[in-house]
């Protein structure tokens, strides 16, 4: 441990001004190269049935989509996506772990299992993931998949960072507090923050958290993502949320203190075809606080269509 505290500390001193690729829209989406990595993922319901794919959020897996499975499957076809850096998706050890680059490895896997007509439901930073998607497949910069959107208390515009997340920001007391705290104590803390209810916390999504903590590289993973959370031209990519025109389902818990809930109405403003749900007493993760509501909601959602 202490060796690698040092190591840190001397790559901070020495290397730490070294210039970082712009996390921008040109650099990541026009100019930068992706290879596909072999994400992990788990497959539910009917194959040839209509295809819905599910992107979590910072932190997560998509073992936290496990609520929604036992309906949803009967009727679906789905897919539970593990973003590059979390739960068992390779965790390399480079600089390319914005919502740019996770939304190009999407767009490979997706191009990969000939996904079509996807409904793409995305939580937190997998709804940032998904809005960039949306664009990406507006400007014709990858075929024709997506065919409605879900966002789930979703990362959208520029905000000041979680508290959680700007401690894990900072050089050095970041790097320390993630390796010297425990994984249980991460995750538990993790889960307190996101929820409303603390006794609505599923034990098993906490150990499942504190286990993929453990991965080698994972705590790497966390600190590139948080470090690249927020693109350097965000004000740019939100005004285009209005090209956005695909049909849209909007849900969010309202005591959210991660994301506020006037992102989620500004987001249904700007989404011209969009509709919004609340759920009241409810944090930032409804679909495992309240999962029968939101299974209902996207049950209605697709039907309705």
């Amino acid at each position: 441990m202490f060796k690698k505290v040092f190591l840190f500390l001397w790559f901070i001193l020495f290397v730490g001004c070294a210039s970082k690729k712009p996390i921008s829209w040109q650099n990541r989406v026009l100019d930068n190269r992706v290879e596909a990595l072999p994400l992990s993922y788990l497959e539910y319901g009917v194959e040839h049935s209509e295809t819905i794919l599910f992107l979590h959020g910072f932190g997560e897996s998509k073992e936290t989509w496990r609520f929604l499975v036992p309906k949803l499957s009967q009727k679906y076809h789905l897919i539970l996506l593990d973003l590059k850096g979390f739960g068992a998706s390779p965790k390399p050890e480079d600089e390319a772990y914005s919502v740019y680059d996770q939304a190009k490895l999407v767009a490979l896997f997706m191009a990969q299992k000939q996904l079509k007509d996807v409904t793409l439901v995305g939580h937190s930073l997998g709804g940032g993931v998904a809005l960039v998607l949306a664009l990406m497949q507006k400007d014709k910069l990858i075929p024709k998949r997506l065919k409605q959107l879900i966002l789930i208390n979703s990362m959208s515009y520029k905000q000041q960072l979680p508290s959680m997340l700007r401690l894990l920001n900072r050089p050095i007391i970041g790097f320390l507090a993630i390796h010297l705290a425990s994984n249980d104590y991460m995750a538990e803390e993790a889960y307190r923050y996101a929820f409303y209810n603390d006794d609505l916390i599923p034990k098993e999504s906490v150990e499942a958290s504190s286990n993929y903590m453990s991965y080698p590289l994972a705590k790497y993973a966390y600190l590139q993502t948080v470090e690249q959370l927020i693109p350097d031209d965000i004000e740019i990519i939100q005004r285009r949320y209005r090209e956005i025109l695909l049909r849209t389902l909007i849900m969010w818990g309202r005591e959210d203190v991660s994301i506020g809930l006037y992102q989620g109405k500004r987001l249904h403003r700007n989404l011209k075809n969009s509709k919004l749900i609340l759920f009241s007493k409810v944090g930032h993760s409804p679909h495992e606080e309240v999962p029968q509501k939101v299974t209902r909601e996207i049950l209605k959602f697709m039907e309705a269509h």
